[in-house]
């Protein structure tokens, strides 16, 4: 008898357990995009874009330039001459597509990297909220791996911008 009763109690702490766990919710996109850093860091990259749009200005231009230089001549150049030229022109087409590819790049390592402060200031936010408020999870809506939300669930997003101050 007391077996029974102290099997039925190991199985009902678990429930009591869940029972008393707090969950929340959170739409962390919506809070980094209200960030005031996050204005920086935009302008940050455009500038960055813009010096990097303004060599492949030039870039294309001297191409422009080697084309139509190419075109009017062809007709008087010797055969030898005219497979240097049209090498000369393959190897700039491959430069611009190499030096497009490296700004993407550098562009969106620069991006990851200015933006990953803004977004663990935000993870420590929640942490924070969540431990003041002793929740035991918080769900992130902004990731869409959630598949149902009870309406009961509390939603913490305002208090994590209060933390951060945002309105």
């Amino acid at each position: 008898m007391l077996k029974k009763i102290a099997l039925i109690m190991l199985c009902a702490l678990p429930l009591g357990l869940f029972a008393q766990e707090k969950l929340g919710h959170v739409n962390s996109q919506e809070i980094i995009k209200l960030m005031p850093e996050l204005a920086s860091v935009e302008k940050t990259i455009d500038e960055l874009g813009a010096q990097w749009e303004g060599e492949l200005l030039k870039m294309r231009e001297e191409y422009n330039v080697k084309i139509k230089d190419y075109q009017e001549k062809q007709g008087d150049m010797a055969d030898g001459i005219k497979q240097v030229r049209q090498s000369e022109i393959q190897e700039m087409e491959q430069r611009i597509a190499t030096f497009q590819q490296s700004a993407y790049t550098d562009l969106q390592k620069k991006q990851q990297e200015l933006v990953n402060p803004v977004i663990e200031k935000v993870r420590k936010a929640i942490t924070d909220v969540a431990t003041e408020n002793k929740y035991t999870y918080i769900f992130d809506m902004s990731s869409q791996v959630i598949l149902y939300t009870a309406p009961n669930s509390n939603d913490i997003t305002a208090l994590v911008k209060k933390k951060l101050g945002i309105k």
